[in-house]
């Protein structure tokens, strides 16, 4: 009788080991596959190319020659310098200058 107990006692312990250690394979299976699936989203989303499209076509200026380029930098030096002109405070500098002009003035009329 022993023989009998112990021998169904060592059927269920290895089959309950073996479907314990058949399910434990399964959820590590199951996390694997999903780490798997989680990382090759990302890998995707680094790594593939993104697609532009130009909708409008930049336009590119080209000139038949050296002169024209040079009239054209020339023109640009110009047209920056008029505007430093117009944009500069002539008013604070020019009352500065006439009030020690009329400094100036003041002290050589007073020493006659």
């Amino acid at each position: 009788m022993s023989t009998v107990f112990g021998f169904l006692a060592g059927v269920t312990t290895s089959s309950t080991l073996m479907y314990l250690f058949a399910n434990e394979i399964q959820h590590t299976t199951s996390r694997a596959q999903s780490s798997i699936a989680e990382t090759r989203t990302t890998l995707d989303s680094i790594l593939t190319p993104r697609i532009y499209t130009i909708r409008k076509p930049v336009p590119i200026e080209t000139r038949t020659n050296v002169v024209e380029t040079m009239k054209d930098l020339w023109d640009e030096e110009v047209i920056k310098g008029a505007r430093f002109v117009l944009n500069a405070d002539l008013g604070k500098w020019s009352r500065e200058t006439a009030g020690s002009v009329w400094e100036k003035l003041r002290a050589v009329v007073s020493t006659k």
